[in-house]
């Protein structure tokens, strides 16, 4: 490679980390309306989160629904963070079989991994746990909870539903703007920042839809 070549492959790679360094800032503010919106559904519907209990044993009783925001956050920020490592991984082996290292590999490893935050988490929780204790009769526990825990019936009961069909809507906006926006998504913030509220907005469904499941096991036991 001559040196004209090299200079402007340094140029090139200068401008992508350039680009890329600016995600911090939908990063920010995806993080912070998925807390937002955290609070809201907590505040809303505390006694939810005194029957799941987070932290006890550990944590005083009135301080659960803290602890239950703390861990479900923590859940999303996790799988999120996992998504991106794990991007990474499997853009990684790909280039290593022979798909060239380019932006449609980035693209197709990233639709792969947010398939897997998808899918994974609540199909191996109801494998696990859907025959037996997803599965106990549930017969007067509403009535229950509409009578004893009004607040937490909405979430439980009423929204449960919702929380996990908002995975279609939240994938086809992730999916859809990562693959028809071409290179734009590199330079584009209003792009980058709806992407990364779909993809935390879709860690906090699963997030939310797993402790909503435990929460209801838990009532039954």
């Amino acid at each position: 490679m001559n040196p004209a070549e090299q200079s402007a492959e340094i140029g090139t790679e200068r401008a992508q980390v350039k680009q890329w360094s600016r995600l911090w800032r939908p990063v920010l503010i995806a993080v912070a309306a998925v807390g937002v919106v955290l609070a809201v559904i907590v505040a809303t519907s505390r006694s939810a989160w005194l029957l799941l209990g987070a932290g006890r044993g550990f944590v005083p009783e009135e301080y659960y629904p803290v602890s239950g925001y703390v861990l479900v956050l923590a859940t999303t920020l996790g799988q999120a963070i996992g998504w991106a490592g794990g991007s990474g991984i499997a853009f990684y082996i790909m280039t290593r079989v022979g798909f060239p290292s380019n932006w449609p590999t980035w693209r197709l490893a990233m639709s792969i991994v947010y398939l897997g935050l998808v899918v994974f988490p609540l199909l191996i929780y109801h494998l696990l746990y859907g025959g037996w204790l997803l599965g106990l009769p549930r017969l007067g526990l509403e009535e229950w909870l509409a009578a004893n825990h009004p607040d937490a019936r909405w979430l439980l009961i009423s929204a449960h539903r919702g929380v996990d069909l908002s995975l279609i809507p939240l994938a086809v906006v992730f999916l859809s703007l990562l693959w028809k926006t071409g290179g734009r998504v590199q330079q584009s913030l209003f792009i980058q920042t709806v992407l990364a509220l779909a993809l935390l907005g879709t860690s906090l469904a699963v997030a939310l839809s797993l402790a909503i499941h435990s929460t209801l096991v838990h009532i039954r036991l």
